[in-house]
C-alpha cells in the first residue's frame, strides 16, 4: 500500500495476527504460540531486510534510520560503538493502548535480534528492556564484536 505508514501498516497486520495468536494461546499454550509466531515474523522480516539493504555490517548509525515512529536520544557512538535510547514509540503506545503489548513485542520488537544477526553480523547487539514492556525506554546497544567492551 503505498503511501501507508510503517505504524499504519503495523495496526493493519495487528488486526489480523491478533485473532491467530489469540486460537494459536488456545490450542498449543502461550509460551509456544507466541514462540511459533515470533520467529516467524522475525525470520521473515530478517529475510526482506537482507534483501532491501543487500549491504552488510553498517555501522549502527549509518541504518538505524527515521522511517519507524520513534523518537530516539544517542548515548554513545564510537567506531566501535553505538547505543541509542528509544525514549518513545508509537508502536508501543498503540499495542498498549489496545491492551495487546504482548502481540506488539512480536510484531515490533521480536525482530530485532533476528534482524540485527542478519544484518550486522560482526556486531554484538543488546537491548534489555522496551517501552512495549513497561520500561521508561529502549535500550538498544552495539558493540563491533573483538573489540573490548566499554567500561
Amino acid at each position: 500500500m503505498p503511501g501507508t505508514s510503517v505504524l499504519e501498516a503495523v495496526k493493519i497486520q495487528a488486526r489480523a495476527v491478533i485473532p491467530i495468536v489469540r486460537a494459536l494461546e488456545k490450542e498449543l499454550g502461550k509460551a509456544r504460540a507466541h514462540g511459533l509466531v515470533r520467529d516467524a515474523i522475525a525470520n521473515d522480516y530478517a529475510k526482506w531486510q537482507a534483501r532491501r539493504i543487500p549491504t552488510r555490517n553498517l555501522h549502527p548509525r549509518e541504518s538505524v534510520g527515521d522511517a519507524f515512529p520513534v523518537e530516539r536520544q544517542v548515548v554513545d557512538d564510537s567506531d566501535t560503538t553505538f547505543a541509542v535510547n528509544m525514549t518513545r514509540c508509537r508502536f508501543a503506545e498503540y499495542f498498549r493502548s489496545i491492551g495487546e503489548p504482548d502481540i506488539g513485542a512480536l510484531l515490533t520488537c521480536g525482530v530485532d535480534f533476528a534482524n540485527e544477526a542478519l544484518q550486522r553480523p560482526d556486531w554484538l547487539f543488546e537491548r534489555t528492556q522496551t517501552l512495549m514492556q513497561g520500561a521508561r525506554y529502549c535500550d538498544f546497544r552495539w558493540r563491533l564484536k573483538g573489540t573490548e567492551q566499554p567500561r
